[in-house]
């Protein structure tokens, strides 16, 4: 957004005041990615602008993410392959004895997702260890969104259900958060990852991953089709 008070666009012939006029700019705009295919960078520390001869995307980067996440979690674990962060140190896990007792009681399908948690009081669990994709940060908050889940489904979800909730559960987490300052190798990779799952355009609730605006879109907007 460009200060209201700003001098006419004609005095502004130099190169101090372009400089001056993007100073005043509150739009967070990160250095590009150039490649023969595409031009790429970030605004809003939010979203990637994708610039190629085909158009313009706007890509949502934690629904791309979150989507690239929940695939890759779901291949591993009906793989059977999750991996593990063994903690040398358990760390306890305050709840109340309801949520203790649902997760505990269902410590076989913890564990098919990559936890080890045991029980360490009436209200006290242990993590023992928890996926390695997972951030330590959002463990706690994870296992006790699970307990509440499972206590909420009182026998009315599969299995297959549950397990789904915990994927959308870990891939939400595990992903880059909106607000994120991505570095250009971290976008880079975030660009490259999308090509490799089956749904790269919405991210596992079914909100679309990417705004796109075509060549064709662009010029009849602008009139340039006549």
């Amino acid at each position: 957004q460009l200060n209201s008070t700003t001098s006419d666009p004609a005095t502004l012939d130099t190169a101090d005041s372009a400089e001056s006029l993007l100073a005043e700019s509150t739009v967070s705009c990160s250095p590009e990615i150039i490649t023969d295919e595409f031009r790429a960078f970030q605004i809003y520390d939010c979203y990637l602008v994708v610039a190629s001869d085909a158009g313009l995307e706007i890509i949502d980067q934690h629904a791309l993410h979150e989507r690239i996440m929940y695939e890759h979690l779901r291949t591993k674990i009906l793989a059977g392959v999750v991996e593990s962060q063994r903690l040398l140190i358990p760390e306890t896990i305050e709840c109340t004895a309801v949520q203790a007792a649902a997760v505990l009681e269902h410590s076989e399908l913890m564990t098919q997702i990559g936890f080890d948690i045991q029980e360490f009081g009436g209200t006290t669990l242990l993590l023992h260890s928890f996926p390695v994709l997972i951030p330590r940060g959002s463990i706690v908050r994870i296992v006790l969104d699970f307990a509440e889940k499972l206590i909420q489904k009182d026998g009315r979800l599969s299995r297959r259900d549950l397990l789904d909730h915990m994927l959308h559960t870990m891939s939400c987490r595990a992903a880059i958060k909106s607000g994120q300052r991505l570095a250009l190798e971290e976008m880079r990779e975030l660009l490259r990852q999308r090509h490799l799952v089956q749904d790269s355009h919405h991210c596992p609730h079914g909100r679309p991953t990417a705004l796109t605006l075509s060549r064709h879109t662009l010029d009849q907007q602008f009139g340039r089709l006549g």
